[in-house]
């Protein structure tokens, strides 16, 4: 293992909201912080997928506001325009204030990449010990890239991936995260014509939608006269049963189940719908007891993320 020492330089391994921040904190330390994403931006599950007729936020619906530190967080993004509440009507009350990002929820994690080093595009497979420091060792791509060492590594990512880059170097807590799996979830975007129905938003119960929501009445968004644009997410349950179904099947299903939920007849669809599946969407509920990270100043590894608490964007952060 490696020697407690000065942290220098740090590799953070995810660009969600969880790395970006621990990026961010660390630099705001005087510590050089390096950010290396899979994918080709930030934001992971804040996520935007924007089309040439609509935008939908596909990941992260809104977020609530309850730790001081988040609201502190928020603050200066309200005042600039970055934050907005999103009061949708429902069929059930909204017990607290909801909140959007602006314009699409990946917003609020390129606002806190500003300034950051953000790698794309690199996925890290194992974390190799050399001269009591750690290199980084990617998939094989069409660009390697020699990081070179870092005195520490810090995982931002689902449970699931950061089980095998720490398995042989913290096995507790990979034995921990493996007993704490993530949730997978199907998502459909799709546009129709104007529809005459009461509610923006919903969570259906005995159905194989947890959630729905009109994306072009939250505040910022793209408005186009005459159109709905839908967001469908699908219960875990369901999900899971239907893991490796054709894309083709699970947009049928879904959207057959938002026009049942909404008592309409199928209306105009304006573009041909997509779907997306998250395969670690949320954090199991009922499991407990999980501090918000884990750190070993000894190995130099630690772990952040909401799936060591909850997952709600506060506690990504």
């Amino acid at each position: 293992m490696l020697k407690d020492r000065e942290l220098k330089r740090v590799a953070v391994v995810g660009a969600g909201l969880a790395g970006l921040t621990c990026a961010r904190s660390l630099s705001e330390a005087g510590v050089q912080a390096v950010v290396y994403e899979k994918s080709r931006g930030v934001g992971g599950r804040l996520a935007t997928r924007r089309a040439d007729w609509a935008h939908y936020d596909h990941g992260a619906q809104y977020f609530t506001v309850r730790d001081p530190q988040f609201a502190s967080f928020l603050t200066p993004l309200q005042a600039a325009g970055h934050v907005e509440r999103w009061e949708p009507s429902m069929a059930q009350p909204i017990d607290e204030p909801w909140y959007v990002a602006c314009p699409g929820m990946s917003s609020l994690a390129r606002l806190q990449s500003q300034g950051l080093e953000v790698v794309f595009e690199q996925r890290v497979m194992a974390l190799v010990p050399e001269a009591h420091q750690w290199r980084l060792q990617f998939e094989d791509t069409a660009k390697p890239l020699d990081a070179g060492r870092f005195d520490a590594v810090v995982l931002a990512v689902p449970n699931e991936q950061a089980v095998p880059l720490i398995q042989a170097w913290q096995p507790e807590w990979a034995d921990r995260l493996s007993q704490t799996p993530m949730q997978p979830c199907w998502t459909v975007l799709l546009s129709t014509a104007a529809l005459d129905v009461p509610w923006q938003a919903g969570s259906p119960s005995d159905s194989p939608i947890g959630w729905w929501a009109r994306n072009d009445t939250k505040p910022g968004r793209p408005a186009r006269e005459g159109q709905f644009d839908w967001v469908i997410q699908a219960t875990p349950a369901w999900t899971q049963q239907h893991l490796n179904a054709d894309k083709s099947l699970v947009t049928t299903r879904l959207v057959a189940e938002l026009f049942h939920c909404l008592g309409v007849a199928a209306p105009t669809v304006l573009a041909q719908p997509m779907a997306h599946r998250w395969l670690y969407a949320r954090r199991q509920s009922g499991l407990s007891g999980y501090p918000e990270g884990l750190w070993s100043a000894v190995s130099g590894i630690g772990v952040c993320g909401d799936g060591l608490t909850h997952s709600r964007v506060e506690n990504a952060y």
